[in-house]
Formats: structure tokens, C-alpha cells, sequence
């Protein structure tokens, strides 16, 4: 790898990635079959994937954009939702809830009856231990109260963590033996994950996948700064320290699309630009 095409902080940062780093995560999810051992090892049984949803695919999510990690449809129609998280600084649950929602809105036809809504798994791979109960996998399950009847809605959390080992039982084995290749840059388990194994060392040992994480890490950045930049220009036009013209120039985008960004992202348009744009629809 040509160390001068990319910076020491780039170099450095891909050194040290490992699966659970969801920029690395990513890459090695862009092949079906991986996603296909890692959600049938976790699941506790085959399944087959048919798709690997790109996060182009998902740009049009309805409301409050996100980013996820790995998003694939299987040959039933399922969805499945895999995310990883290392750092503990967030309402995961919170999270996973409404990853679902959005997933399920952008997933089901606008016409489609509520008996046919996409039905969604999310399981949500921590470095942490998040509920503190000592286990690698937790599955929530909706409950009746007041009788502990389990009720099916279409969709299934699951939460697989990397703190905790356990061989007690097949499923627990599994889910153990995967997350040693989450958290570890140097384990690798080609008779039970073959294709994990042989892209995680495609990224990390090979000149070819170190080359395509730099790309994607120096993407990631450039991807931030404009977003950090296109927040900043939101916050000025609330706030009324800047026209919606004007930003709308900055940030290299029409006026009607500026607002629509804006709106879509939480901000409110101030007063003033409301009353121009009813006047522009009057017109």
C-alpha cells in the first residue's frame, strides 16, 4: 500500500480496526454469504439471504435519517437489521426500536394491508454486556402481562454481546465463537465461518482490502464533515443568522431542497422564510 496516497491518521486508524468497528463491519457484510453465517449462527438456524440492501438503497428512509450497519432481506421476506456498537453512550433500545419503525415504513408498499407489513429482526451486537444479566444473546419478547403469553407482531430484537462466553449450549457456543472474531483482530475460525474469516482477512492482511479500507474510512470522513457542515448551515438559518438562499448556495443544493433537508433533519424554518415560501405557493 502506497503509505503517500493516504493520510498517518488514516493509516493508523485501519491498523487498528476489527470487526466490531462498524466501518470494517460493513465492508465485510457486502458479501451475502457472510451476512448468511452470521445471522444463521445467530438466528440458531439456516437461513438464506437473498439480498444485501446498500446503503444507497436506504437513503430515502422516511423522518430522521440513519445510517445502518447491514440491512438484508431473506429468501422469506424477512428483513434483518445487523448493527454493532462499542461504545456504551447511547439508549440502545431506544435505538433498535426505531431502526425497526424506520425499516418497516421504507420496507412496506404505501397500499399494503397491516397483515402484510414487513416483518423486521434486529440484532444489535455490543462490545458491552447491555442488559448485565450475564449472558452472550438475549431475545425481548412481547408479552402478554397478565398471562405470559408470547404475542407475534412481525418483529423480533435480539441483543448479542462480547463480554460474555458461554458453551453451555449449541446456540451460546456459536454466538461465543463468532463474537472472538468480532473482538479479536487476529482470530480467525475458517471451519464454522469460512467467509467471515476470508473477509476479515481479505481487510485486514491483504494489500488490496487495506487499500479499500483507507477509501472507505477517508469516505466516512468527508461524509462528516459535510454532514457537520450542513448541520451548521441549519442551525444558522433557525436561528435567522443566515437567509435560506444563501445556505442553500453554501451547501450546494436548491432552496426547495435545503428546506426539505432541514425540515427532515429536526429544524425549524424561522418565521419569515415560512411566510415567503406560502407567498411563493400563492403566487
Amino acid at each position: 500500500m502506497d503509505k503517500k496516497e493516504y493520510s498517518e491518521n488514516t493509516i493508523n486508524t485501519v491498523q487498528k480496526l476489527v470487526p466490531m468497528d462498524d466501518v470494517l463491519f460493513q465492508k465485510i457484510c457486502e458479501s451475502k454469504e457472510t451476512c448468511q453465517e452470521i445471522i444463521s449462527a445467530i438466528l440458531g438456524e439456516k437461513v438464506e439471504v437473498i439480498q444485501v440492501i446498500s446503503q444507497d438503497s436506504i437513503g430515502n428512509l422516511q423522518g430522521r435519517s440513519v445510517r445502518l450497519d447491514c440491512l438484508c432481506r431473506l429468501n422469506n421476506g424477512v428483513y434483518v437489521n445487523v448493527e454493532v456498537q462499542k461504545p456504551d453512550n447511547d439508549d440502545h433500545e431506544a435505538r433498535v426500536r426505531y431502526n425497526a419503525s424506520v425499516i418497516t415504513a421504507n420496507e412496506t408498499p404505501k397500499s399494503v394491508r397491516f397483515k402484510d407489513v414487513a416483518r423486521v429482526i434486529v440484532i444489535y451486537i455490543t462490545s458491552f454486556d447491555i442488559f448485565k444479566e450475564g449472558y452472550p444473546i438475549y431475545h425481548i419478547d412481547r408479552t402478554i402481562r397478565e398471562t405470559g403469553t408470547i404475542r407475534d407482531d412481525g418483529f423480533v430484537e435480539i441483543y448479542v454481546n462480547a463480554s460474555v462466553k458461554k458453551y453451555d449450549n449449541e446456540l451460546n457456543k456459536n454466538v461465543s465463537e463468532l463474537m472472538e472474531l468480532f473482538t479479536d483482530r487476529d482470530t480467525y475460525n475458517s471451519e464454522k465461518f469460512p467467509y467471515f474469516s476470508q473477509r476479515k482477512f481479505l481487510f485486514i492482511n491483504t494489500e488490496k482490502g487495506k487499500i479499500e479500507m483507507c477509501e472507505k474510512v477517508e469516505q466516512l470522513v468527508r461524509e462528516q464533515l459535510m454532514y457537520d457542515r450542513l448541520m451548521n448551515l441549519f442551525s444558522y438559518v433557525e436561528k435567522g443568522g443566515m437567509s435560506v438562499a444563501f445556505a442553500a448556495k453554501e451547501a450546494q443544493l436548491t432552496p426547495k431542497e435545503f428546506k426539505m433537508q432541514m425540515i427532515k433533519n429536526g429544524f425549524t424554518l424561522p418565521s419569515h422564510e415560512k411566510k415567503a415560501s406560502i407567498r411563493r405557493k400563492m403566487a
